[in-house]
C-alpha cells in the first residue's frame, strides 16, 4: 500500500479524500490541517510516496512551502495542488487540479502516478471489512449498508460485530459512538467502491429531499456550507460545483425557515444540532431579514430572495478564521482579540469587500446583490465596521444590519441562560440605530415570531 500526505483545513474534503483514496488506488494518507504540522512531517522525511494539498491553507501559501521544504531536503516527492491560488499552481514543480468536488479526477490523478491501474482497483487484495468515517456515514438518512464496530479479542486479533443493518435509520447509535471519540465504523470490502459513489455525491442528494427532518436538514445544510466555504477559499473562480451546492442550501436555508415559526424555536434547534457561529448566524439572519420584508410597505418577493442569497455568502471569508477560533464571536469583537495573528484581523476588516467581489462573479447573481454584502456592516467600501450607521447605503442593506444586530442580541441572551425578551431586544436596537430609515425597519420586529 502507497502512503502520503494530505494537507488540508477542511473536515469534510478531507474524509472524503481519504476515503475514496484509500478504496480506489488503496492510498493511506496521513491527513493534517496544521501546515507547520506536515512541514515537520517532511523535515522527518516521512511524508511518503505523494503529497496532496490544498493550494492555500489557512491563509498560507500551502503549496509553496511544501514545495521549498521539498527542495531544501532535496526530496522529489510528486506534489498533488487542489486549487490555483499557488505561486507554484499550473507551474512544473506541482500537478495541479481544480479546486472543486472532482473526487474522480484526483482518484484518476493519483493512480497515475502511483501507476496503479483500473484492473488494479477493482482486484486489489482488502481485508473483509472497510473502514467507513462516521463524519460521512452521519450525512446518509438510512444506512447504506451493514455496518459494523471492531471490538478487540485476546492475541490482539479483531472482530466485526454488526451494529446496523442495510436502510436502518441511524438513530442515535451512530452519534454516541463519536461522542466516544470513534471515528470509523466498517463496511463489507466488496462494497466499498458502490458505497465511495454514493458518498461523494450525498450532500447534494439530501439538500434536495423535501422530505428531509428539519434538524437534519440544518445539520446536512451546514455540511454544504462548509463545503462552499472551503471552495472558495481555495478558488477565486466560482465553479460549477460552488453554484449547485450553494443553490442547492440557499433553498434549504428557505425550507428549514418555512417549517420553523419562531426565532426563539429555530435558534434552539440550530444551537441543540451544535451548529457553528456563522451557519446559524446566516439562517437566523435570513430568518429575521425575511420577516422584515415581509411586514415592511415596500418589501417585496424579490428582496426576500435576494437576501437570502446574500446571507449565505456574507460572511464565507470569515470562516476559515472562525475555524481556527472556534470559541470566539460576534465580528466586530475579532478584530480586537488578541489570539488572531494580523493577516487573521487584516480579513476580518476586508471580509464584506472580499465576499462582494467573489458574488459579482456569479451567473445570475441578484443585482445589487454585492452592494447589500459591501455594505453590511455600515461602510460603503466593505472595510471595516462603523459606529455611526448613517443613510447613504441601500434599504436592503439597512435590513441586513439590523437583522444581524437583531441575532447578535438574541444569542447574548442564550449565552447568558437568559429567556430572551424581545421588548427588550427592539429597546436596545432602537438605542445603538438611532436615524428614522434604521427604527422603521426595527418596528417591524414587534410582530415576529417569537
Amino acid at each position: 500500500m502507497a502512503h502520503g500526505l494530505l494537507v488540508s483545513d477542511h473536515p469534510l474534503l478531507n474524509d472524503l479524500y481519504l476515503f475514496n483514496l484509500k478504496a480506489y488506488v488503496d492510498l493511506g494518507l496521513t491527513a493534517k490541517s496544521s501546515l507547520d504540522e506536515a512541514l515537520q512531517i517532511i523535515d522527518l522525511e516521512a511524508h511518503g510516496d505523494i503529497i496532496i494539498t490544498l493550494s492555500q491553507v489557512a491563509g498560507r501559501d500551502a503549496a509553496q512551502e511544501i514545495v521549498d521544504k521539498l527542495e531544501k531536503k532535496g526530496k522529489d516527492t510528486i506534489v498533488v495542488v487542489i486549487g490555483e491560488r499557488s505561486q507554484v499552481s499550473q507551474t512544473g514543480k506541482v500537478v495541479t487540479l481544480p479546486a472543486n468536488l472532482n473526487v474522480a479526477a484526483l482518484i484518476k490523478k493519483c493512480a497515475e502516478v502511483l501507476g496503479v491501474t483500473a484492473k488494479d482497483m477493482v482486484t486489489k487484495e482488502v481485508p473483509d471489512f472497510y473502514p467507513f468515517p462516521i463524519s460521512l456515514l452521519e450525512t446518509f438518512e438510512k444506512v447504506p449498508c451493514d455496518i459494523f464496530i471492531k471490538t478487540s479479542r485476546n492475541a490482539g486479533q479483531a472482530d466485526f460485530v454488526q451494529i446496523l443493518g442495510k436502510d436502518e435509520g441511524l438513530g442515535d447509535k451512530v452519534s454516541e459512538y463519536r461522542e466516544k471519540g470513534i471515528p470509523n465504523l466498517y463496511i463489507p470490502s466488496e462494497l466499498r467502491l458502490k458505497i465511495v459513489n454514493q458518498t461523494s455525491q450525498v450532500v447534494m442528494k439530501r439538500l434536495d429531499d423535501p422530505n428531509l427532518a428539519d434538524e437534519e436538514r440544518i445539520k446536512v445544510t451546514e455540511q454544504g456550507y462548509d463545503v462552499v466555504a472551503g471552495l472558495l477559499g481555495e478558488s477565486e473562480a466560482v465553479t460549477p460545483e460552488v453554484l449547485d451546492i450553494s443553490k442547492r442550501c440557499i433553498e434549504s436555508v428557505e425550507n428549514v425557515i418555512s417549517k420553523v415559526p419562531r426565532a426563539k424555536s429555530l435558534l434552539m434547534q440550530m444551537l441543540e444540532n451544535k451548529t457553528g457561529y456563522l451557519y446559524l448566524h446566516s439562517v437566523m439572519g435570513t430568518y429575521v431579514a425575511r420577516h422584515i420584508v415581509k411586514e415592511i410597505s415596500w418589501g417585496a418577493d424579490e428582496h426576500a430572495e435576494k437576501l437570502s442569497f446574500v446571507f449565505f455568502f456574507h460572511d464565507m471569508f470569515l470562516a476559515p478564521v472562525l475555524n481556527r477560533h472556534p470559541e470566539l464571536q460576534f465580528e466586530e469583537d475579532l478584530v480586537f482579540q488578541d489570539s488572531l495573528g494580523e493577516k487573521e484581523k487584516e480579513i476580518v476588516i476586508n471580509h464584506a469587500r472580499l465576499a462582494a467581489e467573489m458574488v459579482k462573479t456569479f451567473p445570475r447573481c441578484p443585482m445589487g446583490a454585492d452592494a447589500i454584502i459591501l455594505q453590511h456592516h455600515g461602510t460603503n467600501n466593505g472595510m471595516g465596521f462603523t459606529l455611526d450607521y448613517k443613510d447613504d447605503i441601500s434599504p436592503l442593506a439597512k435590513v441586513m444590519i439590523i437583522s444581524e444586530a437583531f441575532v447578535e442580541d438574541l444569542m447574548r441572551f442564550k449565552n447568558e441562560a437568559r429567556e430572551p425578551d424581545l421588548e427588550e431586544i427592539i429597546l436596545n436596537l432602537k438605542k445603538r440605530f438611532t436615524k428614522h430609515t434604521y427604527k422603521k425597519i426595527i418596528n417591524c420586529l414587534e410582530t415576529i415570531s417569537f
